[in-house]
């Protein structure tokens, strides 16, 4: 069996379960996921959007791009941005020191 035709079959499964059970944003995301996997970006998209109408808090799940020259790329998530902010701020103060030093350095030279 191909990934592809596991993803169908789940994402079957997971339809069943949305007109069983009624609506859920976990539901609708996970399908949505299975959908993007299966590069069937326009169904992931609408699923997607409709988790969030739900109540999906999109902040803590992963956002995936459905730009087809990107398709797999995952957008950065809020702590990763933070911590990339950190490191930016820690190597721009490294520097200032590293650069204030060799210019007191260079004046006691004169």
């Amino acid at each position: 069996m191909s990934s592809k035709e596991k993803y169908l079959k789940e994402i079957f499964a997971i339809s069943s379960e949305i007109t069983n059970c009624g609506e859920s944003s976990d539901l609708f995301y996970k399908r949505g996921y299975l959908y993007f996997l299966s590069d069937e970006q326009e169904k992931a998209k609408e699923d997607y959007r409709q988790a969030v109408k739900l109540g999906l808090d999109f902040t803590e799940f992963p956002y995936y791009s459905f730009s087809p020259s990107n398709e797999m790329r995952r957008e950065f998530l809020l702590p990763e941005k933070i911590l990339v902010f950190l490191i930016l701020i820690i190597v721009g103060v490294a520097l200032f020191f590293q650069i204030s030093g060799f210019v007191l350095r260079l004046k006691g030279l004169i």
